[in-house]
């Protein structure tokens, strides 16, 4: 309560390519003009339940795939990126700082799911990314679909390590915990007294909220950190949480909650954007007591080498100074080009092309 009080005091102020998916261009020239492309060929992300069963062995096979494949950007590789996969985990994990708590928070992991689609597409997948109705299961994670050992992401963890079991037993991510790299299982640990409070009580008050400033708080407060707390995926470890796929499921529900909130009023919404664009150090993460520093420690994350720091982005990079604009600059690390916010508020804009259904 004391971080949330001094956040309102401070008033949150202060391309490559795939032969099976192409990432569009941020912009195109027409006469001189610059102007966003239009929007063709739209993706459909479809709950998980939803979805053919063939078009789900797809998507598992999919990531098993990206989970597998060698890891390709050098630098990544000397932090200890062993796999494609590792990769993704690494930008989440270097610029964890800059994408949680801040207003980026929702614009990063809406890019960060577009990237993940790219390597998707590295491995032959062509289809729409799946999202996890999460109200439907609240209080009950455990019997979700979702966790289904043989048609879904494998249950709660179990064993030492709690390694999930399902489609990616035996397989590793080496990114993590926290700023930490060395070798661990998929594993998750299910709680689901906090997984009722995914519910649709919880949803529809962060679709309530007026602005951008109280909706990313409302959603980052409530669906998505109970979520995660419920899953507790890697070790309960926020940072570096993106290794368990069960993610980026997570995350989908997220994104669309605020496209759920753009929509209904989307010719203000669709350039609302505000808060600040990296952790403010004496706050941190908001949802933990104390400032960054304290959170290192008493969280046991650590703190990013100074080789971690080499690669870091500027936070501030297009917004020239600590509030986060429309043209704030988010980088990938070199897994797909740079991307402003601008380019991601609209999911039907041309640079992103989708549409949940």
């Amino acid at each position: 309560m004391v971080k949330l009080l001094q956040l309102g005091v401070l008033g949150l102020a202060i391309s490559g390519v795939s032969t099976a998916l192409a990432l569009p261009h941020t912009d195109v020239t027409v006469a001189g003009k610059h102007k966003t492309p239009k929007c063709k060929g739209m993706s459909k992300r479809e709950e998980w339940r939803n979805m053919k069963k063939s078009d789900q062995k797809d998507y598992i096979n999919a990531v098993r795939c990206v989970m597998t494949s060698p890891a390709k950007l050098p630098k990544l590789k000397e932090l200890g990126a062993k796999t494609r996969w590792d990769e993704l985990v690494m930008l989440h994990q270097v610029e964890a700082l800059q994408i949680h708590s801040t207003g980026t928070f929702l614009p990063f992991h809406r890019y960060f799911l577009h990237v993940q689609q790219f390597l998707l597409g590295e491995c032959g997948y062509k289809g729409g990314l799946p999202w996890w109705n999460e109200p439907l299961d609240a209080g009950k994670f455990m019997k979700s679909p979702l966790l289904d050992p043989v048609t879904g992401f494998g249950g709660d963890g179990k064993g030492i390590g709690s390694c999930s079991g399902g489609p990616f037993e035996g397989l590793m991510v080496n990114i993590g915990p926290g700023f930490t790299n060395k070798p661990r299982c998929v594993n998750r640990k299910i709680n689901d007294f906090f997984s009722g409070l995914t519910n649709q009580t919880y949803v529809d008050d962060a679709l309530s909220k007026p602005d951008y400033e109280s909706a990313w708080l409302a959603i980052y407060m409530g669906p998505h950190l109970f979520g995660h707390i419920a899953l507790a995926m890697m070790d309960g470890n926020s940072i570096t949480s993106p290794g368990d796929p069960l993610f980026f499921t997570h995350h989908g529900f997220v994104d669309k909650m605020w496209w759920d909130w753009q929509a209904r009023n989307l010719s203000a919404r669709l350039t609302d954007m505000s808060g600040p664009n990296a952790q403010l150090p004496d706050i941190g993460f908001i949802e933990f007591d104390g400032g960054i520093a304290k959170e290192a420690a008493t969280q046991g994350w650590g703190s990013p080498s100074a080789a971690m720091l080499a690669i870091t982005p500027d936070p501030q990079k297009g917004d020239n100074g600590p509030e986060t604009t429309l043209d704030h600059v988010m980088s990938s690390l070199g897994i797909i080009p740079d991307a402003t916010i601008r380019d991601v508020m609209d999911i039907q804009g041309g640079y992103l092309c989708y549409e949940y259904v």
